[in-house]
């Protein structure tokens, strides 16, 4: 389980909205030992907020620890990128074996289509999905010591 600390910043009902910082860090593919430094095409990678079911009555402010199951950032990758171009073309191949070109671009748009409704299923049920990410309270171990 990967997990991120972060800050509440808004509490709207039952789910709260958490912002992580934008540096995440180092995975051991670069040579940056510390963190990333750079986002998607050399771009400095702000803070992101997350929406979250808010399980442990955080507050605004509150330090929390955001879980994120394992597999999950594989899972929705592979959702949202592959399954719908795979709908697509599948799409393309059963229009153009029922006509012309103009049958392949409808049945193209269609598997689009499909695939992109699918994903928007997918995300309605893993927001009420409470495996997939989780906020844990932050605690720190006080020790005191006995004056010699």
């Amino acid at each position: 389980m990967s997990q991120r600390d972060a800050v509440v910043v808004e509490v709207s009902g039952g789910e709260v909205w958490v912002e992580v910082p934008g540096r995440a860090p180092a995975c051991g593919s670069c040579p940056s030992g510390d963190a990333c430094q750079e986002g998607l095409l050399g771009i400095s990678a702000g803070p992101r907020r997350y929406r979250v079911a808010n399980r442990i009555g955080a507050r605004v402010g509150d330090h929390v620890s955001l879980d994120v199951a394992d597999g999950t950032l594989w899972r929705a990758s592979f959702a949202s990128y592959v399954l719908p171009v795979l709908l697509a073309i599948g799409g393309a191949v059963v229009g153009q074996s029922l006509g012309d070109d103009t049958w392949a671009a409808i049945g193209m748009l269609t598997g689009l289509g499909c695939g992109l409704a699918l994903l928007r299923l997918k995300e309605i049920r893993a927001r009420h999905d409470g495996r997939l990410f989780s906020l844990q309270v932050q605690t720190k171990e006080i020790c005191f010591k006995e004056k010699s």
